[in-house]
């Protein structure tokens, strides 16, 4: 599954109260008078937003593209101390709060925010099954979270969330706001690349629902020796500013690869950058954003003249024009039809074209152009690439053998990037075979089999032999079938989930009790042995 990293350790969330480790330090641990700073915070934010929509210096049109009365599906705040940025935080809950007036009441918040004491990788659960704030407790959506542990990069981590801050800093404005909302709080650590957080965005979508807020606390940059980066020495908080503005206008624009690209090109330290990263991976296309508020930590007389952090709160949701919710279950493509004749045709030739150069030891082909021609290539979908080579036998049992196959379930890779790289994968990393070489090139036949969304299920009965590639979770393992592997063995049902689970390092009877399933299919289609693509097969529904 493409080297997606599986952690094997579940946990089932239960009875205990994850202290509010940093009240009376961070911010106030007196009830009432911390109820009475959020009161004048929000009221001030209030005010504000009422005379208008967004801070002076994020005003331009294109970074303001959230509707004036939009739904709002999350928000940006920042974490430091109540002193320096609980006004700015303020901002976003003021937000969130105008849309509970209006009748769209929130129901449950999705809360991500970054480790900033322990290093791993992936995303970390909490095994408490609430979270304290001075003002009252928040209930843990247990259900959720035991589930979000099935999947690859989740874990449970209980020590991370006794640690850490980020999350801690918002849950008083969550229960102010919202009262004794049910939460999922999530700490996002390292992800080693954009594919991984498509993968940890693609699980959580499966859960977000029209009532959800996902809120996403993180500061921006931080500036000066204390934090070890000083990309300049003069103009600071004009340069500060650039800066924070340039980060902004990636998350406006969802460009989740430019935002990538910014980082790596200036180092920018924003330490919610893996959250802002998995946000704009899980946020609709029709989504506008707005800064509702932008300060420094210089703003604030206690903080000295060297060193600067950043903070904004952003809303993120409507479009004037244009609707905009999560949606529930699989993330199924809008356009949920075969694809043309010269969309395969092109796949096909790009991922010979991929191969031929790998083989050579050559640049691989650029897939903007293909992006841009074809609209659907550019939306990730989940692909395998099967190669396969001529043996010179002109039976049809016999006329070609397996030469290498690579491909992954989730949609981490638009679709034609995701055939180059499996394609590359199947010629030069499947372990079983040797490396393609050039000289094979023309005895090579390719096929690609683009998958739907995956699918839930309520009961194995559901799946159907030959139609269905299944995936299997239990107690933190998982494993996959793709839907041709039952019939090539002649394998019934029972069959099939005794070799999943076998696959999946378990008992040959784990599939019938405690086992969740996911279904999915394929579109798959291949070369003629003349050169010319095949017509294949319909999506197998």
């Amino acid at each position: 599954m493409s080297g997606f990293r599986f952690f094997s350790k579940k946990k089932t969330p239960g009875s205990r109260v994850r202290e509010a480790r940093y009240a009376g330090s961070w911010y106030n641990d007196d009830a009432p008078k911390l109820d009475q700073q959020l009161d004048e915070f929000l009221q001030a934010a209030s005010g504000a937003l009422s005379r208008r929509a967004a801070h002076a210096q994020f005003q331009e049109p294109k970074l303001n593209l959230l509707k004036a009365e939009g739904n709002v599906l999350a928000i940006v705040s920042p974490h430091a101390g109540y002193m320096f940025s609980g006004q700015t935080a303020a901002y976003a809950f003021s937000r969130a709060q105008m849309q509970e007036k209006q009748g769209q009441k929130v129901k449950r918040v999705f809360l991500l925010g970054p480790s900033h004491y322990a290093g791993f990788e992936g995303a970390a659960l909490s095994d408490a099954g609430a979270f304290e704030t001075p003002l009252g407790n928040l209930p843990i959506d247990l259900k959720t979270v035991e589930a979000l542990g099935d999947f690859p990069l989740f874990r449970f981590m209980p020590e991370v969330h006794r640690k850490e801050h980020s999350l801690e800093l918002q849950l008083p404005l969550i229960y102010k706001t919202f009262g004794p909302i049910e939460l999922v709080p999530i700490v996002i650590g390292q992800l080693e690349d954009e594919m991984e957080t498509r993968l940890i965005g693609g699980v959580l979508k499966r859960f977000l629902k029209e009532d959800d807020l996902v809120v996403v606390s993180t500061d921006f940059c931080h500036i000066g020796p204390r934090y070890q980066y000083q990309p300049f020495t003069e103009n600071i908080k004009d340069n500060v500013y650039r800066l924070d503005k340039e980060a902004y206008t990636y998350i406006s624009s969802l460009d989740l690869e430019g935002f990538i690209n910014f980082r790596e090109r200036t180092g920018a330290t924003i330490c919610g950058f893996y959250p802002l990263c998995v946000l704009l991976s899980i946020l609709p296309e029709s989504t506008g954003s707005t800064v509702l508020n932008y300060a420094t930590s210089q703003d604030s007389l206690v903080e000295d003249d060297e060193n600067s952090v950043s903070y904004m709160a952003i809303a993120v949701g409507e479009q004037e024009g244009k609707e905009c919710h999560w949606n529930s279950g699989s993330e199924q493509p809008a356009d949920d039809v075969s694809l043309s004749a010269e969309e395969r045709k092109a796949l096909l030739l790009v991922a010979r074209e991929t191969i031929a150069a790998v083989s050579s030891k050559k640049p691989q082909p650029n897939t903007s152009e293909l992006k841009k021609t074809h609209r659907r290539f550019a939306a990730p979908r989940g692909v395998f690439v099967t190669l396969f080579k001529k043996t010179g036998d002109l039976s049809p049992d016999n006329r070609r053998e397996l030469r290498g196959c690579i491909g992954h379930i989730w949609p981490v890779r638009s679709l034609v990037d995701a055939v180059c790289e499996n394609a590359a994968g199947a010629a030069m990393r499947d372990y079983r075979f040797l490396p393609v070489t050039a000289d094979e090139l023309d005895s090579l036949e390719i096929e690609i089999s683009v998958l739907t969304p995956l699918k839930r299920i309520e009961s194995y009965d559901e799946i159907v032999i030959g139609r269905d590639g299944v995936v299997l979770y239990k107690n933190g393992s998982q494993a996959v079938f793709l839907p041709h592997v039952a019939a090539q063995f002649g394998w019934n049902l029972e069959q099939t989930l005794t070799q999943l689970s076998l696959k999946a390092g378990l008992g040959e009877t784990a599939w019938k009790q405690g086992a969740k399933f996911d279904i999915f299919q394929t579109e798959s289609f291949e070369e003629h042995e003349n050169g010319h693509e095949d017509t294949g097969d319909a999506i197998h529904s």
